[in-house]
Parts: structure tokens; sequence; C-alpha cells
């Protein structure tokens, strides 16, 4: 025997309204998807050409920054123009891997015979070194009351190598963006002399501060001011630089541009100045960019 069950109105309309809420959720399902997919990526855009900020790049985002600084006069013709390129990649929340490729150009007065103090001008151009850097988020600054951040690089090159450490701190107001970090290299130079060759050593302590202020969506103006401390080796000499930055920035792309002249030599002055030339230069400009990839 066979059991037909026969459905009423009352028990079609009362399934009807249960389906009804599960239809509509599936609807939106394709809208949401699309949602998200089109929600924009953001570049790490920064603010500052020397000082930096805590933000890192979200997982699996990477950015291609080129740098370019331009330092020039010191107490004979110099000129000096490096270009950095750094590729940066977000690894997991809060982690960030950079690479950097260094060049450089530098041309300068130097005594090309010690008798006649004859000078000569003399140019030379290089693949300076590569690096590697590891950036990792502490604390938001959209998030907590304070960003912080910690950097670890290390440099190799021919001539030149360096490690480097950095705390970072900054916090958003408003309006005004403060940041602060400081931070402190091990230079190490190889060098080849009568009795041989030796790793010469210089370490250098670096504090800077920054502010700056949004005019309007993607374009802000600031100060920064950098203190140099050499403790050490060939290095050894106290700065004070400062000056104006500039950013522009959109979603997918940002840039900064920095004037930084030398204000004052705490020691290691040059004769007749008050700044120190010989180890230091006049005037140092910045330019950097990020293109989000």
């Amino acid at each position: 025997m066979i059991l037909a069950a026969r459905l009423t109105p009352d028990s079609r309309s009362l399934g009807s309204r249960l389906l009804s809420p599960l239809r509509r959720a599936s609807s939106l399902l394709p809208l949401a998807a699309a949602a998200l997919c089109a929600t924009p990526a953001q570049a790490t855009t920064r603010s500052f050409v020397t000082t930096h900020e805590s933000r890192v790049l979200a997982p699996g985002r990477s950015e291609l920054a080129p740098w370019t600084t331009l330092r020039v006069g010191r107490s004979r013709y110099y000129s000096r123009l490096e270009g950095q390129l750094q590729l940066e990649h977000g690894l997991t929340r809060g982690l960030e891997l950079s690479l950097f490729w260094n060049f450089e150009t530098e041309t300068q007065d130097v005594v090309a015979d010690s008798l006649t103090r004859q000078v000569s001008r003399v140019t030379r151009s290089e693949l300076s070194g590569a690096a590697a850097e590891l950036k990792y988020q502490l604390t938001s600054p959209t998030v907590d009351a304070l960003g912080s951040a910690l950097q670890l690089r290390a440099t190799l090159g021919p001539n030149h190598s360096a490690l480097w450490a950095r705390l970072i701190v900054d916090r958003q107001l408003g309006g005004w963006l403060f940041a602060a970090n400081v931070g402190a290299r091990l230079d190490l130079v190889p060098r080849r002399n009568a009795s041989g060759a030796e790793l010469a050593t210089a370490f250098v302590l670096e504090p800077t501060l920054a502010a700056a202020y949004q005019l309007a969506a993607g374009a802000s103006i600031g100060l920064e001011l950098r203190a140099p401390l050499g403790l050490s080796g060939d290095e050894k000499s106290s700065t004070l630089f400062g000056g104006p930055v500039a950013r522009v920035s959109d979603d997918r792309w940002w840039a900064a541009l920095g004037v930084q002249p030398q204000l004052l030599a705490f020691s290691g002055d040059s004769d007749g100045s008050r700044l120190d030339l010989n180890g230091h230069e006049r005037l140092e400009l910045r330019l950097l960019a990020g293109f989000l990839l």
C-alpha cells in the first residue's frame, strides 16, 4: 500500500515563509563577493622622507618604492646622487619584508699631489650594495593609542656594509601626524694597510622627529628633524639636519619630497663654520615614491 501525503494551502504558505529569508540571503552572496573584490587596495603612504611610520603592507600585498637622494656641499666640491630601489611585501599580519638595491654616483675634489696641493675632480659610480629588512608592527596608530614598529636591516656591499635597528612610534591626532624614530647603525668598512686587511667599524645613533598636517585628501606638508650622532670610528661627529617635507598620494601610489639643510654641528665642525663639512653635506634632498603592485 502506498501512502501519499497531501500538502494543504496552509502548509505551502508556511514553507514559503520559512524559505524566503534563505532565498534572499543567497541572492545577496554574489553582490557581497563583488563588493569585496572591488574594495581598493591601499598603499603604505609615507608622509616623511627620513622618519618612518609604523604602518605595514597587508599580507600578500607588494609595493615598489624608488628612492632618489642628492647630497651636495662639503669643504671642497662634493656631490653624491644615490638611487635605491625597494621592493616591499606583506608576509603575515603586521610583518613586512623589504629588499633593496643601492646605486650611487659620487663626484668630489681630492688632493692629487701632496706636494703641490693640486686638486683634481674625481667621479665614481657603482652598485654600492643590497639590503634586506624586516619590519614588525607592534601596535596600530588607528586602533591603539600609539602606533609602534621595529625595523631590522642588513646591508652588504663591496666597500661598505651595515647593520640597522630602528624603533618607530607615531600618533594621529585629527589632521596631524606625529612620528619619532630612534635608529642605531653599525658600519663595517674593509680596509687594507701595510699590515694587511682590517675591518673598520663605526657606530651611529640617529634620532628623528617629524610632524605633518593633512591639507586635503591625498596631500600633506610637514617638518622633519634628524640628528646623526657618530659615537665611534670615522663617523665621530654630531650634526642636526632639518627642513620641510610634502606628500601627495592616491589609493595605489604616493610620493614625498623633503629638503634637509644641515642646521648645526654639535661636534666636528669645520674651520670658520658652525657646520661639519668634512664628514657631512651642507644640503640633502630626497624624493620617495611608492606604487602598489
